[in-house]
């Protein structure tokens, strides 16, 4: 994603944004990362036996994840993928044009679902409750729609974790902080547990995934929210102290020397 600046901050605005198609090359690149691989197979395992069940995957996006689970659930299941954007539904639909798998999709708010109480047999969610201004309403429709004794998976990164090689630590400590606090929830994945207890669910498991960040893909996640930060006066860094930051990640990338990580927690729980 060399040359190009988003703010991933922004995937509940994609349909109003000028390019859409960067959140989509964004998803990709996201998707292609091998600890991504690792992560949705943890969630296809914390939802249980999954031949001939009902699947809701919410924050679908271009649908990569839910043709997976499709394939999974078989001929005599179900997957539907919700996104609030509908270019992204879009994609999804476009994509998986022709291949004969269970799997439909619609735009839909996951804070106020139109299907009925219990009509799933199981509910995924990955890196979307953080993009959600009411984080209540989402995870109490998150259980509505599934059954009793479904199984729920959820998988969301906790932004404090982020760790980067970098010569200045008082600066990146700054940066980190208003990257973070940028977040509508920056601390998510560690509430994880502690929301989903409380909510009645059991079998409860909570497994942590890190994730090794390529430059071309920190960059992305971070240079569009950083920008904004420094410009907003958020981060007390102007604009040419913020791009002398960044100088040594981009020498280091050049040496082969580059090393940045995020680590994410997915929650395996039962209604």
């Amino acid at each position: 994603m060399t040359g190009t600046l988003g703010n991933v901050g922004e995937f509940t605005a994609v349909d109003h944004a000028a390019d859409a198609s960067w959140f989509v090359t964004f998803m990709d690149v996201a998707n292609a990362l091998p600890e991504y691989a690792a992560v949705r197979r943890g969630l296809a395992g914390a939802l249980g036996d999954l031949a001939g069940a009902s699947v809701l995957d919410i924050g679908c996006g271009t649908g990569d994840d839910a043709r997976e689970l499709a394939a999974l659930v078989g001929a005599g299941g179900r997957v539907l993928g919700t996104d609030i954007s509908a270019a992204m539904v879009r994609t999804a639909a476009e994509r998986s044009a022709g291949l004969e798998l269970p799997v439909d999709f619609e735009v839909a708010d996951m804070r106020a679902l139109r299907h009925a109480d219990g009509a799933f047999d199981g509910v995924r969610a990955k890196l979307v409750r953080q993009h959600c201004d009411d984080i209540d309403a989402a995870d109490d429709e998150l259980i509505r729609v599934l059954r009793p004794g479904g199984r729920l998976a959820v998988f969301d990164y906790d932004f404090e974790t982020l760790a980067v090689d970098h010569p200045d630590r008082r600066t990146t400590r700054a940066v980190v902080s208003a990257w973070v606090d940028g977040h509508q929830h920056g601390w998510i994945g560690r509430g994880l547990p502690r929301r989903f207890l409380d909510r009645g669910l059991r079998d409860v498991t909570v497994t942590p995934y890190t994730v090794r960040l390529p430059f071309d893909f920190f960059r992305a996640s971070l240079e569009g929210r950083l920008t904004a930060a420094s410009a907003s006066g958020q981060l007390a860094l102007t604009e040419d102290r913020l791009a002398s930051w960044w100088a040594p990640l981009h020498e280091a990338e050049d040496r082969g020397r580059f090393f940045a990580s995020l680590t994410g927690f997915l929650l395996g729980a039962t209604r």
